[in-house]
């Protein structure tokens, strides 16, 4: 194993399928998830290392681009790594994801916020207390991302409120979390028809315990559904934002 790379194994189960016994896209982010609180551990930069020296990291966008959706019973590797700290601002963290013969099947990238908890401002990553590993040029998807503008003819299609199953250890509904709400914007024949090839999500502000989130979508591209939570009490307040690249067949 290449240094500062850590690689995962994983077997999607049937509680990690949906019912036309494909991978949901949650999931694939939990597995994402679990990869990288795998490589933090594994290169010295861990959760509970991290706070107790008064810093912990937050994800801001990912973006990963999907060739295959795996199916209930198929296995799948993980890798993920630093590559570079953006403009003193984030870190940028990639990801590969391969099926059980060797063949890519999902590329990722993501940005990280490195936050003080005593100021709970964001510094820049390269004063984390612990050193992180880059791989400058080591891109599994090379493509940086933007915010994402608001389109037209925007509905609220539903609403969501933060319960106690949502909230993650930092005590706010878990990133992963999102990716459901987001696809349940979609209607069932687009899910049935049509394949999801990519999604960006983009986390602007936290949500709470207890907090209500419209799901705002807007009208779709050729090839992307653009959906948006917003905070339900101020609807001027985004919490994420979401863009599904969408394909037929």
């Amino acid at each position: 194993m290449e240094q500062g790379i850590t690689t995962k194994s994983f077997e999607v189960r049937f509680s990690d399928c949906d019912h036309h016994s494909r991978l949901k896209l949650s999931n694939l982010f939990l597995f994402m998830e679990e990869t990288a609180i795998a490589d933090a551990e594994r290169n010295g930069f861990g959760l509970w290392k991290m706070m107790r020296a008064g810093y912990t990291t937050v994800i801001t966008r990912m973006k990963i681009r999907i060739l295959h959706t795996p199916v209930w019973g198929e296995k799948l590797t993980i890798s993920t790594w630093a590559k570079e700290f953006y403009k003193d601002k984030v870190c940028l963290k990639d990801y590969s994801i391969m099926d059980s013969q060797g063949n890519s099947i999902a590329q990722a990238t993501s940005s990280w916020l490195l936050v003080n908890l005593k100021t709970g401002k964001s510094e820049n990553p390269a004063n984390s207390p612990f050193p992180i590993p880059l791989h400058p040029g080591k891109d599994a998807l090379p493509e940086m991302m933007d915010i994402l503008n608001p389109e037209i003819d925007p509905k609220i299609v539903h609403q969501e409120q933060a319960h106690y199953s949502d909230l993650d250890m930092n005590n706010h509904v878990n990133h992963c979390r999102y990716v459901d709400w987001v696809m349940d914007a979609l209607d069932k024949d687009e899910i049935k028809n049509r394949r999801v090839r990519s999604i960006q999500m983009n986390y602007i502000a936290q949500v709470p315990l207890d907090a209500k989130v419209n799901i705002v979508r807007f009208k779709n591209t050729n090839h992307h559904a653009y959906v948006f939570g917003m905070n339900a009490d101020d609807m001027t307040q985004c919490h994420f934002q979401a863009r599904i690249g969408l394909t037929d067949g």
